[in-house]
């Protein structure tokens, strides 16, 4: 009796595993003393961002309002990971790999001084009405794709390639969205380790699909840089015409005066 309630307990256990999601992945964390500090109190981004300081260049903190551990150019590109806010600043934790992929950054930067780039998550929030949740998968006949970050956006270098074993292609994609020119994309939200990609329903090797690439906002830094040069000159220019008005009346109240008291 106790050696078949065991395997019958086994045989739950295993198909209880098979039943959690590949895309139930562990989310990768930092190891750094103020993260694992304030854990609870950080939100989980995971989005890409361009470095964009005012003055053409993004400090980066050991940990929020500390000691700066570097600098880095603007226009290079970086993962904030998490954010934290405190004393009315939102601060991200910022990941960037060197170009060989050997050496890597960490550490906090303002908010401010970042933009993020456009992808799929900012893509379907903004086109939410247009994108249909099918009650079925859609049938495709292709076994590879190009994937794209968002719908006529960015190609991805790579080519995504189905395996029949984790999950065929007529059994993925669910969600679908059709551009100006009548292409249906489908959402990929995770494959295979690869997530929130785009693939062409209808053209699916094609990379040159690449017509609505959003340009990258400045960023708040930026905004408030620049309206303060704009906003300089104009400033002073009055302040000085309303000094010289000033002086001028001055000058014929006093020369009006003096004509009053002479003999």
């Amino acid at each position: 009796m106790k050696r078949k309630m065991l395997t019958l307990f086994l045989a739950a256990l295993a198909l209880l595993s098979m039943a959690v999601p590949a895309s139930a992945d562990l989310i990768w964390e930092p190891g750094d003393p103020f993260y694992e500090k304030h854990q609870g109190e950080c939100d989980y981004v995971g989005r890409e961002y361009v470095l964009a300081g005012y003055d053409g260049k993004v400090t980066v903190f050991t940990a929020p309002g500390s000691m700066s551990k570097l600098t880095l150019d603007n226009g290079l590109l970086g993962t904030i990971q998490f954010t934290w806010e405190g004393k009315g600043t939102v601060w991200g934790y910022l990941i960037r790999w060197d170009d060989d992929r050997e050496n890597r950054t960490e550490g906090w930067v303002p908010m401010d001084d970042v933009s993020l780039v456009y992808d799929s998550q900012q893509f379907m929030e903004d086109h939410a009405g247009e994108i249909i949740t099918e009650t079925q998968p859609v049938p495709v006949d292709f076994h590879e794709a190009v994937t794209y970050r968002y719908p006529n956006g960015p190609a991805d270098d790579g080519v995504l390639n189905e395996d029949t074993d984790y999950m065929p292609f007529d059994e993925t994609f669910t969600q679908v969205y059709t551009d100006e020119n009548g292409l249906r994309w489908g959402y990929v939200g995770y494959y295979m380790g690869i997530r929130g990609v785009w693939i062409c329903l209808d053209d699916p090797m094609n990379r040159e699909l690449d017509t609505e690439i959003m340009p990258v906002a400045p960023s708040a830094a930026q905004l408030r840089g620049s309206a303060t040069v704009t906003a300089g000159p104009p400033a002073l220019l009055i302040a000085a015409v309303l000094v010289a008005g000033v002086a001028a009346v001055t000058a014929f109240l006093l020369l009006k005066c003096k004509k009053r008291v002479q003999p």
